[in-house]
């Protein structure tokens, strides 16, 4: 048996921190990575696709969300796929999973029961409402003489993520359970980031990051079993478009400057990238300057750009101070502000630099 498992595409994301135009670029975008999944299907000849819940972000999709979700599907062709409702999709009455004007190859796995393909067994776990109290996998039946290869597909945590003792997470799965109950495989969805909780038990992680504290998104598994019992092969691939970078600089020199701006243009595509900048320490008056514009433009250019500098400072140098000279009004505005201005106000020092940036400019 040889499939591809996904999970999370959360097709229709919102993304309400973005301005419309960039969020919905980005939508769009997780349905173009949806066909590269689909590229991957048919140049591994896979027997299947399984994705493991959260197909959709939510069950009050629009018919725009659902026709282009639809459309993306066409793209696996005949290759049987597989959609679990997650808890962003559950299996409710308005289950949207269940409104899609799905190709005959796609189904949607919204009961517990064994589905056969490619020689072996396929048992889907699906969510009925968003939060389950009990195991979503508790119902699995112990290994028959017949079933061939068993793979069980879940949506929910095998560990509590909360970090609160008292707290219960919902969905929550034994995947030892599982494995014990004669399970080859448990393909599993809820956490974003690809992780691996022992050879038979899986996260293959959104296809696509949805927030910058995802670790390792962006993957689809290739999972190959050669016979039931069998140790599976899986193979992350990266199908991801989008660039998610969370960079700390800490300031003490104003080469520094350079070398972030340098890391932000080695970016392979620019215009697929989000970043997140936490910016500290001291630089000189010119370089905090030249680090502003820098930023300014590259703002411009990705999908998102947020800079935390509170604690970023700029101190003057002897020459930048040597330096804020000018001539008729604007050299009495200067002298005027020197008089008047406590050297600890960074904010009315730097003013001054511009203001003498811009009077060499103009003279220029």
């Amino acid at each position: 048996m040889k499939f591809i498992h996904t999970a999370d595409w959360q097709l229709g994301l919102k993304l309400r921190y973005l301005d419309p135009e960039r969020a919905a670029q980005m939508r769009l975008l997780r349905f173009q990575t949806v066909e590269k999944i689909a590229e991957l299907a048919k140049d591994r000849e896979v027997d299947f696709v399984v994705v493991a819940g959260d197909v959709l972000d939510d069950n009050a999709l629009g018919k725009d969300a659902l026709q282009q979700t639809s459309d993306a599907l066409k793209a696996f062709g005949d290759i049987p796929v597989f959609l679990l409702p997650g808890n962003h999709d559950a299996g409710t009455e308005d289950c949207a999973l269940l409104r899609l004007d799905l190709p005959s190859n796609v189904r949607v796995l919204h009961k517990r029961e064994p589905i056969s393909v490619a020689g072996g067994t396929l048992i889907p776990c699906p969510l009925t409402r968003r939060h389950e109290s009990e195991d979503p996998t508790s119902w699995l039946p112990e290994r028959g003489d017949d079933d061939g290869v068993r793979v069980a597909v879940a949506h929910g945590g095998i560990i509590n993520f909360d970090d609160s003792a008292d707290s219960e997470t919902p969905n929550l799965i034994d995947a030892q359970s599982v494995i014990a109950k004669g399970f080859d495989y448990l393909a599993l969805g809820d956490w974003h980031g690809l992780l691996n909780m022992g050879p038979r038990i899986w996260y293959s992680g959104a296809h696509e990051a949805t927030r910058f504290k995802e670790k390792k998104p962006g993957y689809a598994l290739v999972v190959d079993i050669e016979s039931s019992g069998d140790e599976p092969k899986v193979e992350p691939v990266l199908v991801g478009q989008t660039y998610w970078n969370s960079i700390g600089v800490s300031f003490s020199d104003d080469s520094q400057v350079a070398m972030l701006r340098d890391r932000l243009n080695a970016t392979p595509s620019i215009s697929k990238t989000l970043v997140q900048l936490s910016l500290d320490g001291a630089l000189s008056m010119g370089a905090r300057e030249e680090l502003d514009e820098f930023l300014e433009d590259y703002g411009q250019r990705v999908v998102f750009l947020r800079t935390s500098a509170d604690n970023l400072h700029a101190q003057p140098t002897d020459d930048d101070l040597a330096s804020m000279s000018a001539e008729g009004f604007l050299a009495s505005a200067l002298e005027e502000l020197r008089q008047n201005t406590d050297p600890a106000d960074e904010d009315a020092v730097r003013l001054m630099y511009r203001l003498q940036r811009k009077a060499s400019d103009a003279s220029a």
